[in-house]
């Protein structure tokens, strides 16, 4: 209740002083339609003629010659060894490649080998026909051979089997 007290009247104006809507200052009244300022106008586009040639190739002469940074070719050469693929990108890039050859869904990468000429093989197993269930889709082994920098050197088709039966089964 001492809050109560604390607080200061409130002071109202006295009918004199109070003024209506309509004498308020017309400051505060907000035009109906905004003016957009007028437009920058812009220069006219310039011809070709009036720019002056510019020539940005520039000569070595007009550089500064740096002496202890040696020009590209006369670089001493390093041993560049291109970046050696691992086996998993290798066998990654096979199932690209035979993706866009036969264009069949692979299911699984079966089988990988290295040949003594640094190729590899990679064995994957894929849908040749869907059928309805998938147990009875055909499948098919596919060989492809990738060169050490993941091209294709090439590929053939293994056996064909229903999905679940491998073999001669």
């Amino acid at each position: 209740m001492a809050d109560e007290e604390e607080r200061a009247p409130v002071r109202r104006r006295p009918p004199e002083e109070r003024t209506t809507s309509r004498e308020r200052p017309a400051a505060r009244e907000r035009p109906a339609t905004r003016e957009r300022p007028p437009a920058r106008e812009r220069p006219a586009p310039r011809e070709r003629d009036d720019r002056p040639e510019r020539d940005d190739r520039r000569e070595r002469d007009d550089r500064p010659e740096r002496e202890e940074r040696p020009e590209r070719d006369e670089r001493p050469e390093r041993e560049e060894r291109p970046k050696k693929l691992s086996s998993t990108r290798l066998a990654q890039l096979a199932v690209s490649h035979l993706k866009a050859l036969t264009t069949r869904d692979i299911e699984a990468v079966v089988g990988m080998s290295r040949k003594d000429d640094g190729n590899l093989v990679v064995i994957l197993e894929v849908v040749e026909n869907h059928h309805f269930p998938d147990s009875a889709d055909i499948m098919a082994e596919y060989s492809v051979e990738v060169d050490p920098d993941g091209e294709l050197v090439g590929y053939s088709r293994g056996p064909r089997y229903l999905r679940g039966r491998p073999g001669d089964k």
